[in-house]
């Protein structure tokens, strides 16, 4: 059997979908740049689907939840 290396999103599908710290603390600092940007919370968003292949629904769920408490 041929070996790959897991992705992400291989990872969140294995662990049930809890993101962990180094996660979380990225987006928090995404989300911090794009408020500092004045970029709107969808514009985020739409720019992760754009550039990032790896982000998922549980991502921009994260984002969704956490916008308003990230300074």
């Amino acid at each position: 059997m041929k070996e790959r290396e897991l992705t992400l999103a291989d990872l969140e599908k294995v662990t049930g979908g809890n993101l962990d710290s180094e996660i979380t603390a990225h987006l928090d600092e995404v989300i911090h740049l794009a408020k500092k940007a004045d970029k709107t919370m969808e514009q985020c968003i739409q720019d992760f689907y754009r550039y990032n292949k790896d982000f998922t629904p549980e991502h921009e769920k994260y984002i969704r939840e956490n916008w308003n408490q990230v300074k």
